[in-house]
């Protein structure tokens, strides 16, 4: 660009260090100050749109945990659907002498298979609706808007984040921190039952 006397270049924008370098408005309890490999800061995945800026990596990792959690926690909620692995659950805690009557009483073994296919396809819906209204011109990443919730698809028909008293900020981090809780837990649950099949060694392991 044209400079007149005694102008100065524009200093270049210097790279991220760590997520923390970033304003994030709605992140509060679920900063666990927790990046060791410094992945929200890296790119090359997620910011190859041409609208991409630095803050695009660390707000697609956002969001990307966000789906991940409830796709966890709706798994975990499964367990119980199915009596195979209810009973895989109770055989890791121990409590193998408990009589299972949920079957019996509510049928959950013939509604599993169609809750998770509506939720799956709500999702890829509602993903798509989001990708519709993008701009950034990439399919594989989410466009950055420090105005929006990361993982916010619309769908709230409660109204918990609405009204006199609501706290956006609030459940978005419980939100957070529970789907952490589940995956650990599916993880810990699937590890225990298909990949460590000797119950000693399982038992000190988990």
């Amino acid at each position: 660009r044209r400079r007149f006397f005694g102008d100065s270049p524009s200093p270049a924008p210097q790279k991220a260090e760590s997520y923390k370098d970033f304003s994030d408005p709605w992140l509060g309890s679920a900063d666990l100050g927790f990046d060791p490999l410094k992945l929200a800061v890296q790119g090359g995945i997620f910011d190859k749109g041409p609208s991409a800026v630095p803050e695009t990596t660390y707000y697609n990792y956002r969001e990307s945990e966000v789906k991940h959690g409830r796709f966890a926690m709706g798994a975990f909620l499964a367990i119980f659907a199915e009596s195979a692995d209810r009973g895989a659950l109770l055989k890791q805690l121990g409590q193998t002498g408990i009589e299972d009557k949920l079957d019996g009483t509510l049928g959950l073994d013939e509604v599993q298979a169609p809750v998770l296919l509506i939720g799956l396809g709500y999702q890829a819906l509602a993903e798509y609706n989001l990708q519709r209204d993008e701009t950034d011109g990439d399919i594989l990443s989410v466009q950055y808007k420090k105005e929006r919730l990361p993982g916010d698809l619309g769908f709230d028909p409660l109204g918990l984040s609405k009204g006199k008293g609501s706290d956006i900020k609030g459940l978005h981090n419980i939100e957070v921190n529970t789907g952490r809780l589940a995956m650990i837990g599916v993880t810990s649950f699937l590890f225990k039952e298909f990949v460590v099949k000797d119950p000693e060694i399982a038992s000190k392991i988990l």
